[in-house]
């Protein structure tokens, strides 16, 4: 073939091949010489040599990186940072020797809540608490949501830990506000008052296997709950975590620093109301737990409801990133909250004349009875003369609490 042709014209795809690259002029322009053109900027990727990467090979790489690396900037929010944090606040905050391996029970407890979340997603407005439903516990009227007060012939009678009108209380608060309910369509959150946090400990009487008691019974718990409370020292909690249950609690896991353990005062509460409901009826099964709900989530978030999709069930897969909404914002509380710590002085002996008043503001009575860390326990007519004394947590071997305080 003439030298002279390629200057007049293209080179074929057909016969561009068994022409010599060095029998083209360097002037020429990358349509006059496609392959000259190709071999200059494949060079820059793969270099000279022959086991260079080709240019494709790199921008799936790049892709797949950013892929990595936004998936990990997005999960990272809810489970890898609040997780590192919170570990080094906790472990600076020295928690209790002694209650080591109670408090690591209680940890596998919480991520077994975490788990739960993760595997079979959120439900929404079904069974809130107790087995009770979202139908049944409220209603909206204009627009606002309002809780369906039922009233109940045989109060429930708990003993519960408040958390307090301080600080504590009001940062938990704050941070629903700040995280949760943006996500949230209007009334779809019921937040519980936060004058009203509490830690339920014991049941002497649960709405699902009430015990009637006469004024003169109650006056006999509460004086015997009374004089139980004096040899309990007061539970210094730390915040480990906050997280959502699979049916919609939003609630603020604790672990103990110092004093009473909650299985133990559990165990003499136990002793001190042997009317009470067996383990198997009691609300709380677990003994060594200690969380306040502070929220009950009752519809979809904000995504789900403009997806119009059907159900109110948010799984892995669909309904995923409404998820991953959530378990973000639940991170973001963790991470801002984790550490927080506080002193619990008080029991409190609560009636509700109302289904769940405490949680629905209904009507309910309450009567403080102050941890005084005394020991041994005084008598109702002498408690001058009795000196406060280290009184150190007992570790639990089994859960079976109730039966061998009977025993």
């Amino acid at each position: 073939m003439d030298n002279s042709k390629l200057h007049s014209g293209f080179l074929s795809y057909a016969t561009h091949d068994k022409v010599r690259a060095d029998a083209v002029p360097a002037t020429c322009s990358p349509r006059q010489n496609p392959r000259r053109h190709h071999d200059r900027l494949s060079q820059r990727f793969r270099g000279h040599g022959k086991r260079g990467i080709p240019a494709t090979r790199h921008i799936i790489a790049i892709i797949i990186l950013v892929y990595l690396g936004a998936w990990t900037w997005w999960v990272s929010p809810f489970q890898q940072a609040p997780s590192r944090k919170c570990s080094a606040r906790l472990d600076a905050l020295a928690l209790d020797a002694n209650l080591t391996a109670l408090n690591h029970a209680r940890r596998k407890l919480y991520d077994s809540l975490e788990s739960q979340l993760m595997s079979h997603g959120l439900s929404v407005g079904q069974e809130q608490t107790q087995g009770l439903d979202a139908r049944s516990l409220f209603h909206l009227r204009d627009g606002r949501l309002e809780p369906g007060l039922q009233p109940l012939t045989v109060p429930v009678r708990s003993i519960v830990l408040p958390l307090g009108e301080g600080p504590v209380a009001e940062h938990l608060a704050a941070a629903l506000h700040t995280h949760i309910l943006p996500i949230f369509v209007e009334a779809g959150v019921w937040l519980q008052d936060p004058k009203k946090y509490h830690s339920t400990l014991f049941h002497a009487s649960p709405h699902q296997h009430p015990v009637r008691a006469s004024t003169a019974e109650v006056a006999v718990e509460t004086a015997s709950i009374s004089k139980a409370a004096m040899a309990l020292c007061p539970l210094e909690v730390v915040l480990e975590r906050v997280t959502v249950t699979a049916n919609g609690n939003v609630i603020a896991c604790w672990q103990i620093a110092g004093g009473a353990d909650p299985s133990e005062v559990r165990r003499t509460l136990a002793r001190a109301l042997p009317k009470a409901p067996q383990q198997q009826y009691q609300t709380i099964q677990d003994p060594v737990i200690l969380h306040t709900t502070m929220a009950r989530l009752l519809k979809p978030t904000k995504a789900r409801e403009q997806k119009h999709a059907r159900g109110r069930m948010l799984r892995t897969g669909e309904g995923s990133s409404e998820l991953a909404a959530l378990q973000s914002a639940v991170g973001r509380m963790t991470e801002a909250l984790c550490g927080l710590r506080l002193t619990l002085r008080n029991l409190w002996y609560v009636e509700e004349e109302d289904l769940l008043a405490l949680a629905l503001n209904g009507r309910s009575r309450q009567q403080a009875m102050p941890l005084l860390c005394q020991k041994p326990p005084p008598s109702l007519k002498d408690d001058i003369d009795i000196k406060p004394v280290h009184h150190p947590p007992p570790v639990i071997k089994d859960a079976s609490y109730l039966e061998s305080a009977r025993a």
